[in-house]
């Protein structure tokens, strides 16, 4: 008589997570060969996410943006340890050029439009890494058209007459025109109304989920960039200090006080913020 011999049930391999579209790892930045900025900052951007680099004023985040895309050479800053790596490989040894050309592009804080070129042609420079034929050009600009609808009402304006909300959007449609796979921004509601903030984050988020861009963004206003973003990280005196879901940073007690002015018991005065300073749990 034969016996039966219950085999175990064959259990899939868990599947292995996605790597990261940019891992920064410890990266420390001097500028001017003495000044140090950056102290052992790491981060990840997953692919398709948006990713919130929070902190204040002089908190080291557009430094560390300008160390992903490079961009520091300009200003005598350098990495001087740790790595970064966009799409699997070592960048931080790259031009900027070379990074457009794989698909990275910067926004940079305040706008930097050229003022005496329409928006049209402010537009069109963001194609200069792309060779593309007439058809071509115009059915990218009708794209970033469809997102800015302002744009081509104004696309014939200096962009030097136009507002700040438009000429953040030349400049974030100016980066669409590269056809990027990640863009970084720096501080894209700066002078910026509410409404006007409002609607370019909205923009941002469709370019994240309909376009597939990965996003690493860097913004003082806590509340807006934690609302749009899939995680985030605080960033003080060049140190990474908390990370998490932005959902949950969102939430947290100490990031609520000490970044929104808000507690358990309502609405902190300046004053108050100034003491949670001295006294919170991450220094």
């Amino acid at each position: 008589m034969s016996v039966a011999v219950a085999q175990a049930p064959v259990r899939a391999a868990p599947a292995a997570s996605a790597p990261p579209i940019l891992a920064v790892r410890n990266i420390e930045v001097i500028y001017d060969h003495v000044i140090l900025v950056l102290r052992g900052v790491s981060l990840e951007v997953p692919r398709g996410k948006i990713v919130a680099l929070l902190g204040g004023n002089g908190a080291g985040k557009s430094t560390t943006l300008k160390s992903v895309s490079t961009l520091l050479a300009s200003e005598r800053g350098a990495v001087t340890k740790g790595s970064i790596e966009y799409e699997g490989k070592r960048s931080d040894t790259l031009t900027p050029g070379d990074l457009v050309g794989m698909g990275m592009v910067q926004v940079m804080e305040g706008r930097h439009c050229f003022g005496h070129l329409t928006v049209e042609e402010n537009l069109l420079t963001g194609a200069y890494t792309r060779t593309l034929s007439a058809a071509e050009t115009r059915d990218a600009l009708e794209r970033v058209y469809a997102y800015f609808p302002r744009l081509k009402v104004r696309r014939t304006s200096l962009s030097g007459y136009t507002s700040g909300g438009e000429q953040q959007m030349t400049a974030i449609g100016r980066a669409m025109m590269a056809k990027p796979k990640m863009l970084l921004l720096d501080e894209p509601s700066m002078g910026l109304a509410p409404q006007i903030v409002a609607e370019i984050f909205e923009i941002v988020k469709d370019l994240n989920q309909k376009e597939g861009v990965s996003i690493l963004l860097a913004e003082q206003n806590t509340n807006v960039a934690l609302k749009y973003a899939d995680h985030g990280y605080i960033l003080e005196s060049g140190r990474i200090m908390m990370d998490g879901a932005a959902k949950a940073l969102a939430e947290n007690p100490e990031v609520k006080e000490f970044y929104l002015g808000l507690s358990g018991d309502g609405r902190k005065s300046f004053r108050d913020v100034k003491a949670f300073r001295r006294r919170r749990s991450w220094m």
